[in-house]
């Protein structure tokens, strides 16, 4: 029983809970005893604690407790009224798994205090917990708003799409909210829409909901609690852990530069890998799997666990004596198909396993089987990446094992509390390294665990695109007074000091602020009222949040399922594959996922449907995804310890006893020592010193074609080293006037130069005044891969690029068509707020400029030193940049430096035309499409009317000033098109003014492009935001006209706006300059009866048309032409056939007459000449029905008279041959050849010599 403290912290509960909680446990911990009291004082309170302290238990115990004593309250007052369900704690998880965990969890201590009242004589009372996460299927879905449950488990992102339905009512009465593994979502988007999730669930609520944060250790502690309060203050719990760490680094090899070519002898194909660690390390793991009850090793991405769990039960069959497959599948990997992909990745599944891998493309049903098979006993080991890296209950795991140095020390700690995971229990790792150089990252990992050092959370400040997307979610379910939301928001800490001119800015983008031509794809979401300052949803907003919410990157991945009908219990999914991966395989290819092997059935445009395919040799899966970059204070820590063993009095060939007691009590072995120590010699040797936390080693050397390869050493990580290789590009581009192959790695940066006479560039290459680095980085980010590939993200996350079709799959490549389309948009207007969030993002999330600037101010002290050194050959630490360098540059395009160029080039478009031959494309052009697109654009189809007076705003955004008339033909019911202009026009968003002389209404968004390209004054009424000059007001009328016709002369656009045609053209030319417009002539001369008269407006002689529209005009000619060309059915063939042989009754001859007499059986004989037949046919089939009143005598005259030759073609039967006939005028053509008998004799020879020599 608990003494002491434990009875205190205990007393503020219930009898019945604290009976149960004595019988289940000996004590409380210390951070149970703490949490308690601050939860029971209702205060928001921060759990702090490693793996294993009953955090979990500690938030949920006194919430449990809570609803019990609720429940027992109604019953006294009323034992015979049923209570209302009611949801009053939420518990909120970063990954299904975990939630399904807790779910089952809970029953232990649900069940056991229900029992503790039944004994006490307490009324009943049975607690329900309910799960809902984007597995939950509609039917359970719609279950649990009907039936609320006391326990609500959540994730999210499910969070926010309950806020954003009808679901949220049954949130109303929460008054717990328990945020587990905080410390994984509050450093990234997810934890800014998270905080922005918890704010939305506050406004529903009368009172506040406590909120309960658990958390593996973190730093800042301050941060992680101002995360989960927001302005609210919150009561940190943190004593201090009493977490035993057991870890060891083991290198399984002597020398691991002197690898043995076949590996330890064992494992199939492992001579094919010559000198890899592969072999060693797989059979030391397989040896310590074999040596414990159960395993976890962890990966550092998914190809590695899959290839890794293959090997592992290949290499465990082997020792068995178990055979993967049988003869006739043995025989199938002797060979493989053209399209079956590498050889070299390929394994066979053995008929039991050992070992499976368990990551994010695996299906939940295969992780959750996965899981419990470990739990249980069945299966020995799961190979796994970051998905069994929180807190997920794994049962009495033993040990584990990290594969390559992880990718940061509070990752390290939560992947090594998998071990011992209960109470008190010790936590026993394994790491190994996969390098030399990863041995030295694996001490630094390992050292940093074991004194607490951990990496600080940087969480986003101000994420715009987040802001967006919730925005539009509240706003769908009702409208937001402006300030009130803008209060709102900034009492979530990632907003605390979002300015208020970035939040205007997101509203008017949502509200459609920017309605330039290029913008008019990306419709408004929302109403922005700035008289009443109020937010209203515009149609489809609320299916936009809810289809295309959340903040994980869509990667376009391919589901992975089973043939409909086929799947045993659960759900078809098998998992998720690469979209590359899937483009390089075929049907009939077989893949290993989870440790199964599965055939490739059918390959659809978002799913790969699989069987399996047990025993057979299969491909190993491969994922395409970013790097985790090593933080900088990892880094420094790295310099350090390198700068530590530099410093040894013994050196690296003979270490002092002080070091060598260092490293072991580290936890490495021998031959960890030996290879670490002789990298470092080696290194010392090769440039005389080591990169540290305070030098920087510049080491040049040549490549194999002679040019330069300048390499900078520093272990900084690649948050401080990708922004410094992207100013040292800029600065090479500036001065040398080259396109410079600058790649940046965790260990530094590598520059590679052409030979030029002179000294090749050193350290003064990559030194840069540190007040004037941050502005080389800002300028030059902005064309990077990672700005394009980071807007097309954050695009998305602000509903900008929303998925076309709701649950299919996205393709990458279309996701990057589309992104990159909106940014060339974007970059004509500086304020966008995307493009601010997207700079934003690279420049504080991304990379690490705070760090870089403080390394530049030191070297620039001289705290930190930059040595220069030559080398013939690479050093030791180079190879692994030289190895980056190599990945980054093998698949690029072989494209010559001058065609990379070819985009600054301008051609005249116009001379060109000239030279080659203006072609009138209007020949091209069909008529009919030109006029189908051209009612289409212009919202004229009856299919494209627009509805209500939403529907009226989009139409003046999308075709620009409009007369009353004309909205009229444009809208679903004509008679309301004044009362919806009115309306639109008292809510300040519609306006009158006069264009060419007659009434229109344009959009209030257009104001200030009417004033200033065609001097229209706006009304006095108009609001200052949309009076503000725009770039180009001209461009963007004229671009919106060429988006919303087909071809047009400048004549039309001049008459349609009051300019002059000489004005028009010019502003024409400009766009056609910015690709917008195509000039031509399509099909000009065919309309021109339809054109302004000379008299009003002169014509020219060219046409426009739209870059866009002219591409749809093309692609629906074509699809017209091919329509018209398309084969027609049998039955018009045969009809063809038959009237063109003259056998039905209406054929006639070519000037009319009918066919009769000789004359017919002749043009009978001319179609069918030397066609051999049936005699009988030609008399009795053939030409009677083809020549009304036919007779033999006909034939016979014609014979007789030599018009008409026949010839046999052997005997039919005793009375019967085939005969073909011929007309003697063109007998040279039809009859047949006479084959040769035998050679011919000399006299022959000599005589068709003569003739072939000309003679006669």
């Amino acid at each position: 029983m608990a003494t002491g403290p434990a009875l205190d912290s205990l007393q503020h509960f219930h009898p019945a809970t604290r009976d149960w909680f004595r019988s289940a446990f000996a004590a409380s911990t210390p951070v149970q005893d703490e949490a308690w009291a601050s939860i029971a004082a209702g205060q928001h309170t921060l759990v702090v604690a490693p793996t294993g302290s009953g955090k979990t238990l500690a938030a949920f115990l006194h919430a449990i407790d809570q609803v019990f004593a609720e429940r027992d309250g109604d019953a006294r007052r009323d034992p015979a009224a049923k209570p209302a369900p009611r949801t009053r704690v939420l518990y909120l998880s970063p990954i299904k798994a975990l939630g399904s965990d807790v779910q089952r969890n809970l029953q232990v201590p649900l069940q056991g205090i229900s029992a503790r009242r039944s004994e006490r004589g307490d009324p009943s009372v049975a607690l329900t917990v309910a799960m809902r996460t984007g597995d939950t299927s509609s039917s359970d879905r719609a279950r649990l708003v009907r039936h609320p449950p006391d326990i609500l488990i959540t994730t999210p992102e499910s969070l926010y799409l309950m806020l954003t339905s009808q679901a949220r009512e049954i949130l109303r009465d929460v008054h717990t909210v328990i945020l587990d593994e905080i410390h994984a979502v509050a450093g990234g988007k997810r934890g800014s829409h998270l905080a922005l999730s918890l704010e939305r669930l506050d406004a529903l609520l009368q009172v506040p909901a406590q909120r309960i944060g658990l958390s593996a250790t973190v730093r800042p502690v301050e941060g992680v609690a101002a995360f989960l309060g927001g302005d609210r203050p919150v009561q940190v719990v943190q004593p201090p852990s009493q977490r035993q760490l057991e870890l060891k680094i083991v290198v399984p090899v002597e020398d691991m530069t002197d690898l043995v070519v076949h590996g330890p002898g064992e494992g199939r194909g492992a001579g094919a890998r010559t000198g890899s660690i592969w072999p060693h390390v797989e059979a030391s793991i397989l040896d310590n799997v074999m040596r414990h009850r159960s395993t976890i090793v962890f990966a550092n991405s998914r190809g590695v666990a899959e290839r890794l769990t293959a090997r592992l039960n290949e290499l465990h069959a082997e020792r068995t004596g178990v055979e993967p497959a049988s003869e006739a599948d043995a025989a199938d990997t002797a060979a493989y198909g053209s399209f079956t992909g590498s050889t070299v990745n390929r394994v066979t599944t053995p008929a039991s396993v050992i070992a499976r891998s368990h990551h994010g493309s695996v299906s939940k049903e295969q992780r959750a089987a996965i899981e419990q098979a470990l739990k249980s006993g069945d299966l020995r080991c799961v190979v796994a990446t970051s998905s069994l890296e929180l807190g997920i209950d794994m049962g009495l795991v033993d040990l584990v094992i990290q594969v390559a140095a992880p990718p940061s020390v509070s990752s390290a700690l939560q992947r090594v509390g998998r071990a011992g995971h209960q109470v008190g229990g010790m936590s026993r790792g394994l790491l190994y390294p996969r390098t030399r150089r990863d041995l030295v990252d694996a001490v630094v990992v390992v050292d940093s665990m074991l004194d607490g050092r951990i990496e600080a959370l940087d969480p986003p400040r101000n994420p715009l695109d987040v802001l967006a997307q919730q925005t539009v979610a509240a706003v769908a379910m009702e409208p937001l007074d402006v300030e009130a939301w803008f209060a709102r928001v900034r009492r979530a800490a990632p907003y605390r000091t979002l300015p208020r001119s970035a939040f205007d800015a997101v509203l008017d983008m949502l509200a459609g602020r920017y309605p330039s031509d290029e913008f008019a794809g990306f419709r408004p979401q929302l109403v922005w009222d700035r008289k009443t300052g109020t937010l209203t949803a515009r149609p489809g907003a609320r299916q936009l949040a809810v289809t295309s919410g959340g903040t994980i990157p869509d990667r376009g991945m391919y589901a992975v399922v089973l043939p409909e009908g086929e799947e045993q219990a659960g759900s078809r999914r098998v998992g998720e594959l690469d979209e590359e991966m899937v483009h390089e395989s075929r049907v009939n290819d077989v893949i290993t996922l989870g440790a199964t092997s599965w055939r490739i059935d059918q390959i659809t445009l978002d799913q790969v449907v699989v069987t399996p395919a047990p025993g057979r040799s299969a491909r190993l899966p491969f994922w395409r995804g970013e790097g985790i970059g090593r933080p900088a204070e990892l880094g420094q820590a790295t310099g350090a310890f390198l700068a530590e063993l530099e410093a040894d009095p013994g050196g690296a060939g003979e270490p002092s006893p002080a070091l060598l007691a260092r490293l072991r009590d580290r936890g490495l072995d021998e031959s960890a020592i030996s290879n670490m120590l002789a990298l470092v010699a080696e290194q010392q040797q090769a440039t005389g010193a080591l990169p540290t936390d305070l030098r920087l080693v510049v080491e040049r050397c040549r490549d194999e074609l002679g040019d330069w390869r300048v390499m900078l050493h520093s272990p900084y990580g690649r948050r401080v080293h990708d922004p410094w290789a992207l100013a040292v590009a800029a600065r090479l581009r500036e001065q040398a006037g080259i396109d410079p192959a600058v790649v940046a790695s965790d260990d530094g940066i590598i520059v590679r130069m052409p030979d030029r006479s002179g000294t090749p560039p050193g350290a003064e290459l990559f030194l840069f005044d540190a007040s004037h680095l941050r502005q080389v980085i800002n300028r030059s980010v902005a064309g990077s891969a990672l700005f394009a590939a980071r807007f097309r993200e954050c695009a998305s996350r602000a509903l900008l690029l929303p998925r076309r079709t709701p649950g299919k799959r996205s393709p990458l490549w279309q996701q990057r068509l589309r992104a990159g389309q909106l940014l060339e948009i974007a970059r004509g207007h500086d304020e966008f707020p995307i493009l601010v969030e997207t700079a934003r993002e690279c420049l504080q999330d991304v990379y690490d400029l705070d760090a870089l600037d403080a390394l530049m101010l030191r070297v620039q002290a001289g705290q930190v030193q930059v040595v220069e050194v030559d080398t013939a050959v690479p050093s030791p630490f180079a190879a692994n940049l030289l190895f980056g360098y190599v990945a980054e540059f093998m698949y690029e395009a072989d494209v010559p430096l001058a065609e990379r160029r070819a985009s600054v080039l301008s051609l005249d478009s116009g001379l060109l035309a000239e030279l080659l031959g203006e072609v009138d494309l209007g020949e091209l052009l069909d008529d009919a499409v030109v006029a189908t697109v051209e009612r289409e654009l212009q919202r004229l189809d009856p299919a494209r009317h627009a509805r209500g007076s939403e529907g009226v705003a989009d139409l003046l955004r999308e075709l620009g000033p409009l007369p009353a008339v004309e909205v009229a033909q444009r809208i679903t019911e004509p008679a309301q098109a004044d009362a919806w202009l009115q309306a639109l026009h008292a809510a300040g968003r519609a306006i009158r003014v006069p264009v060419a002389g007659a009434q229109q209404w344009a959009a209030v968004e257009d104001a200030a492009r009417l004033r200033d390209a065609l001097g229209i004054i706006p009304p006095a009424d108009v609001d200052e935001v949309f009076l503000a000059p725009v770039l180009d007001p001209l461009g963007d009328l004229l671009g919106r006209h060429a988006r919303t016709h087909g071809p047009f002369s400048s004549g039309s656009v001049a008459a349609r706006f009051g300019l002059g045609v000489a004005v028009v053209d010019v502003a024409l030319h400009v766009l056609q300059e910015q690709g917008r417009v195509v000039r031509g002539r399509f099909g000009l001369d065919r309309r021109a009866a339809d054109e302004i008269t000379a008299a009003a407006s002169p014509r020219a002689g060219h046409e426009w048309v739209g870059t866009e529209v002219l591409q749809r005009l093309r692609l629906r000619s074509l699809q017209a032409a091919r329509e018209a060309t398309r084969p027609v059915p049998v039955q018009a063939y045969v009809g063809l056939l038959l009237r063109e042989q003259g056998v039905l009754w209406q054929n006639v001859l070519p000037g009319g007459a009918r066919l009769r007499d000789s004359e017919g059986v002749l043009q009978v004989i001319e179609q069918l000449a030397g066609l051999p037949l049936p005699a009988s046919l030609w008399e009795q089939q053939v030409l009677p029905a083809r020549v009304p009143g036919y007779t033999p005598a006909l034939l016979d005259e014609l014979l007789a008279t030599g018009t008409v030759l026949w010839v046999g073609h052997g005997r039919l039967g005793d009375d019967d041959g085939l005969v073909s006939l011929h007309l003697r005028e063109r007998a040279a053509e039809t009859l047949p050849v006479t084959p040769v008998q035998g050679e011919d004799s000399p006299m022959q020879q000599a005589i068709l010599q003569v003739l072939a020599d000309g003679g006669a």
